[in-house]
């Protein structure tokens, strides 16, 4: 069997990363070590790091310091310093399920396999914006498949679940710190299969994520999000331009700049009926009618999740909605003078 080496930052996580170090303690297989890299935390993070360290009982645990502000810098730090064939990465705000190596595993007996990643299940038990986040943030695919190219719509993957094998982490000399957090991740994707290898998604190497719990933690989320898109359009993509509509992907190869236009994202399909409510007014009831269903569907997901919705509470969750993908859209638009892309 490979051997795993676990890498872990943290950077002030003490109210989540008891329940991800307990998690890691179960896993079947254990992996060979867990590598946590403490960011700066002045939170007593570093306290349950070390008290981790010395009841942990079925893997070797070493902890790491590193003072480069940033994921990615932590994240390096604690490749330089594994050992196992295969790195496997998750967060502390995340806590994998008993199989989760026993699955991510599995597709690395084909050599093509550059990595593997699975699938990220919301926790939702703290507040309405966890519930929110759980249904709207970080969805994973249903199905398993197999990525051979990264597009802004496809083929990139978090860190939150996420293993490689440590000689293309070498090769690649691991992530790009130059990349800003909500972009270093799907640019090693990117990367990865520059080198000619596939990524497996299984959605059955699950872990559970606590999301953010407050408007303000999920908008800055969402922002930081469009601009790290904006950055991977300009240095992944080809030029051209790529349209995005409501089931129909429309592309421009002849153009010059690198774009992406994502014109269905619940945002613009809002702008969309409001503009024709002023050309024509009879279609403004079109506009009610959107956000009734977009209330409809939230129930439908939260569900499907467990909880039950009353009306006024998922029609709340469709504003939020809506401020998140504007939120996000005004991230593609900094990102896009910021990089020189055309990323909306």
């Amino acid at each position: 069997m490979l051997t795993v080496s676990v890498v872990i930052p943290v950077k002030n996580a003490a109210s989540t990363l008891s329940a991800c170090l307990q998690a890691l303690d179960r896993l079947v297989p254990a992996p060979a070590e867990i590598i946590l890299v403490d960011n700066g935390s002045t939170d007593g993070s570093s306290a349950i790091l070390k008290a981790f360290a010395l009841t942990c009982k079925t893997s070797r645990v070493r902890l790491v310091d590193e003072s480069t502000p940033g994921a990615a810098a932590a994240r390096n730090a604690g490749i330089r310093v594994a050992s196992g064939e295969i790195v496997a990465f998750t967060d502390a705000d995340c806590a994998p399920q008993a199989n989760w190596l026993s699955v991510l595993l599995e597709p690395f007996a084909d050599v093509h396999t550059g990595a593997v990643a699975g699938s990220i299940i919301g926790v939702f038990d703290r507040s309405l914006c966890e519930l929110f986040s759980s249904l709207y943030t970080l969805q994973s695919p249903r199905e398993a498949n197999t990525f051979t190219s990264w597009t802004p719509w496809s083929g990139g993957f978090p860190t939150a679940n996420l293993a490689v094998r440590r000689s293309l982490l070498e090769a690649l000399q691991g992530f790009d710190e130059d990349v800003t957090i909500y972009g270093e991740d799907y640019d090693l994707c990117a990367r990865l299969y520059q080198q000619q290898v596939s990524i497996v998604y299984r959605p059955d190497a699950r872990v559970t994520h606590y999301h953010r719990t407050t408007v303000g933690g999920i908008m800055r989320q969402a922002f930081g999000f469009g601009r790290g898109q904006a950055y991977l359009v300009r240095r992944h993509r080809p030029a051209g331009l790529w349209l995005e509509l409501p089931r129909l992907m429309v592309r421009w190869s002849n153009v010059s700049l690198h774009g992406w236009v994502d014109a269905a994202s619940p945002d613009k399909k809002l702008f969309g009926l409001v503009l024709l409510g002023l050309l024509y007014r009879p279609l403004w009831y079109l506009l009610p009618c959107y956000l009734l269903w977009m209330g409809y569907e939230t129930r439908t997901r939260a569900r499907t999740a467990g909880p039950v919705l009353p009306p006024t509470v998922a029609l709340g969750m469709v504003w939020m909605l809506l401020m998140k993908a504007g939120a996000m859209t005004a991230g593609r638009w900094w990102g896009s003078f910021r990089y020189g892309a055309l990323c909306l």
